[in-house]
């Protein structure tokens, strides 16, 4: 006789989920900590046989797996399964949009196989709908679309530079695209803090790729030259590549994390830094405008966007051309003028940097809880798990939950951080001046 769903939720029985053993990205939209036993398994990176394959993969067959929980790449061979991405779904870039193949990728998640569909941001919701503006199945695949946060861990710590004066101001910049990420300013900032004669050093933790690929990136021959050039530098350290706990002490021991991209589907570099109790340096470009608020947790800088959120540029056609080199010159040169004028007031001031640091930790705390995310992912797999792959899919409004567009100010303003007890009220604060765009 099978179970009613009451008593399958009474015996709180422990589900397979199936997830792709990717090392790192999947562990930021799948349960850090589960009651479920989470399989990761092996997958057939296909865009290595093609990069028009991108967009999907086969995953490892398991024994009795009740679901599988994907993350950007489609598992053509699932009867059951949960979407998570990041930016576009299907990823097609390489595929013609009305060719066999896109018609194939998006059919397998318009199917019933497909339960929910978890855009990573409001950013990549946006992106999906306008990708998917002309499919005549729209409307069935917004009734399976939710927005979940990625989750990411807060170590119980303490902030390490709760007793520093801030005489000199230390920046952390996270990132193997050097370029689209916001290399080429963190060194830029460097070279200005030089020139100002001020105490501003600047730690760089990236592979240093760029052009080619990389979608934001100018292609003119040795356009990056004089910034990677910029790297030798006196108050510049420059570390490659580093295992992630040792980039998790960076940022620790820093004022601020770095991410003043030009384009980034969310920024974990951003999400570990705050979880550090380290403010951020961004742009308001894609989905960091939902946590990264200005003069509360970090300071954000104005960058011009499209209709979706995105960078505005020349066009990606336009990379090899001297006017999209100026126009990504230009863009560096005044967002690092502009972040000099604005860190210029915390240089000596630990009294304001504290409450920047503060609201970093609570961000993190509140909106990328490993912990909530964990519960809230457990439940909607006891959820999928009893609904039978035939029928259409509902979204249940009191239980598929999106996360906010926007960090929820009052929560991080009054909300008890772990290492402070009680309400900390400081609503009369006030902030260093916030520049306009140039």
């Amino acid at each position: 006789m099978p179970l009613l769903e009451d008593e399958w939720f009474r015996m709180g029985k422990s589900l397979r989920i199936a997830v792709y053993d990717d090392k790192y990205p999947t562990s930021f939209v799948t349960p850090r900590a589960s009651r479920h036993t989470i399989l990761r398994q092996r997958f057939l990176p296909l865009n290595l046989v093609s990069s028009k394959l991108e967009g999907v993969t086969l995953i490892e067959p398991a024994l009795s797996v009740d679901m599988v929980h994907a993350f950007n790449r489609i598992p053509i061979n699932s009867s059951k399964y949960i979407m998570s991405f990041e930016s576009h779904l299907p990823r097609q870039f390489a595929l013609r949009k009305r060719g066999l193949m896109a018609r194939y990728l998006r059919s397998r998640i318009a199917s019933t196989s497909c339960r929910r569909i978890i855009a990573l941001s409001h950013f990549a919701r946006r992106s999906f709908l306008a990708q998917h503006s002309d499919n005549p199945e729209v409307g069935l695949l917004m009734e399976k679309l939710l927005v979940r946060h990625p989750n990411v861990v807060v170590p119980a710590t303490e902030d390490a530079m709760s007793e520093n004066s801030a005489e000199e101001l230390v920046l952390t910049f996270v990132g193997a695209h050097f370029g689209r990420k916001g290399g080429c300013i963190a060194v830029k900032i460097a070279e200005k803090a030089i020139q100002q004669k001020l105490p501003i050093r600047v730690n760089v933790v990236s592979s240093l790729q760029v052009g080619g690929h990389i979608w934001t990136d100018p292609t003119s021959p040795g356009f990056f030259d004089p910034y990677i050039k910029l790297l030798e530098l006196k108050n510049v350290q420059h570390y490659g590549v580093l295992p992630n706990q040792s980039v998790r002490q960076l940022l620790r021991n820093s004022h601020f994390g770095i991410l003043a991209t030009f384009g980034d589907t969310f920024g974990y570099s951003a999400l570990e830094s705050m979880s550090e109790h380290t403010p951020v340096l961004g742009t308001k470009v894609c989905a960091l405008p939902e946590f990264l608020e200005d003069g509360i947790n970090g300071i954000a800088l104005p960058v011009r966007l499209d209709d979706i959120g995105d960078w505005w540029s020349p066009g990606y056609d336009s990379r090899g051309e001297a006017k999209y080199a100026e126009y990504f010159r230009d863009e560096v040169e005044r967002l690092a003028s502009l972040a000099i004028d604005r860190l210029k007031p915390y240089i000596g001031q630990p009294a304001l940097m504290a409450p920047l640091r503060r609201d970093a930790r609570r961000t993190a705390e509140t909106m990328f809880g490993a912990e909530p995310a964990g519960a809230f992912l457990d439940a909607l797999y006891d959820r999928v798990a009893l609904e039978r792959v035939r029928e259409p899919v509902q979204l249940d409004p009191a239980l598929d939950v999106a996360s906010p567009q926007s960090l929820q100010l009052e929560s991080v303003r009054f909300g008890p951080s772990q290492f402070e007890p009680g309400e900390q009220n400081r609503v009369g604060r006030t902030h260093p001046p916030i520049a306009s765009a140039a």
